[in-house]
């Protein structure tokens, strides 16, 4: 059952629900996931999968991810025969932050704040399993050391996969502009790569951190990076994405816009699945460049995976044990409006542990 103690869900028991007839207690699965985890069901909408998991080993994280995929009801309602996908990363803040945070925790930067290259190989493979034809891996680099000297070259080349860097036009012949509809918040479309209208499922795979803006970052908050830098409409002339930060609408207040871009972001490109990676990630801030706040090793040894991004998120920051319900202005959203909430009253997702059915492998 599902038990809420000090604000948040009490990660000891949830509600278990046994879908796998052999024991997870060292079970071996085969290199490709079986077919019969890709059938649709159509009771998935706030089920969420929270797997234990120690460790990146290939075969482990193959196990997580099949009982994950069958406890939510497969993939078939994502995924079809043919079908084009994408994978959104996050591989924030380049190559030189990444080596000076690997020297000083002895982490590599997969195993603290940004996505696994084993994980991302895993689900890259589980979607190829399911029928899809075309596999892009999508990031907006900081540098392509990120990318190439880290292993995540290596997996893409593997899966058959094509990277796309989102903060260019290429391989296009220029950007799209990309409609967020009549529920717009701040940005009526938005200027993007144009591999947004050729995905039939669209995939995040962040790391489940706080932030010090929007308070939580997890996969809704991973589009940030979805944003191109090059193209002049996010930058305010800087080369980062200074100008989603310093937006005065609504209240006035810069963080809660911040908040409200990544609403906008995610109607224009709607989530089907997001993979919350908790096993080994940091707490504190969400990179090692935030100077007030000193980001610290944690490992929470859950991969945390759903269909509503909302929902996902939601019971992400739980298992950071924070309390996603919390107040506007409030901890773990010190500096900021609730955007899980506000995303819950849009009509994205839910938000309210109580209403969201938690499995446990």
């Amino acid at each position: 059952m599902k038990k809420k103690i000090s604000g948040y869900l009490n990660l000891t028991r949830r509600n278990f629900i046994k879908t796998i007839c052999t024991s997870s207690a060292g079970l071996m699965v085969n290199p490709t996931l079986p077919s019969a985890l890709f059938g649709a069901n159509s009771e998935t909408t706030s089920k969420v999968s929270l797997a234990s998991v120690s460790s990146y080993d290939e075969v482990l994280l193959k196990e997580a991810v099949e009982q994950s995929f069958s406890n939510i009801g497969g993939l078939g309602d994502i995924i079809k025969q043919g079908d084009t996908v994408g994978i959104k990363i996050n591989l924030t803040g380049g190559s030189a932050w990444a080596i000076d945070f690997q020297d000083s925790s002895g982490l590599h930067p997969g195993a603290s704040y940004w996505t696994n290259p084993t994980l991302l190989k895993v689900i890259g493979q589980a979607c190829k399993d399911a029928g899809a034809s075309r596999l892009y891996i999508v990031e907006a680099l900081s540098d392509w050391e990120s990318l190439n000297n880290f292993g995540y070259k290596e997996v893409i080349e593997h899966l058959g996969a094509t990277f796309i860097d989102l903060n260019y036009e290429a391989p296009y012949t220029d950007y799209i502009q990309k409609s967020v509809g009549d529920k717009y918040l701040i940005y009526q479309e938005l200027t993007l790569n144009g591999v947004f209208d050729e995905l039939d499922c669209f995939i995040s795979m962040p790391k489940a951190k706080q932030h010090g803006a929007t308070g939580v970052t997890h996969g809704m908050k991973n589009l940030i990076g979805t944003l191109p830098i090059p193209s002049g409409k996010y930058n305010d002339g800087a080369y980062n994405r200074a100008a989603i930060h310093n937006i005065r609408t609504h209240d006035g207040v810069p963080n809660n816009n911040l908040c409200r871009v990544i609403l906008d972001l995610n109607r224009a490109m709607p989530i089907n699945l997001v993979v919350n990676d908790a096993i080994k990630t940091v707490l504190g801030s969400e990179a090692p460049w935030v100077r007030d706040v000193r980001m610290t090793p944690a490992n929470f040894d859950t991969l945390i995976i759903g269909k509503d991004p909302v929902a996902v998120d939601s019971v992400s920051t739980s298992v950071l044990k924070f309390d996603p319900m919390a107040d506007d202005n409030a901890f773990p959203y010190t500096s900021s409006i609730n955007y899980l909430k506000l995303a819950s009253e849009q009509g994205l997702g839910e938000y309210d542990l109580n209403k969201i059915e938690i499995v446990e492998l």
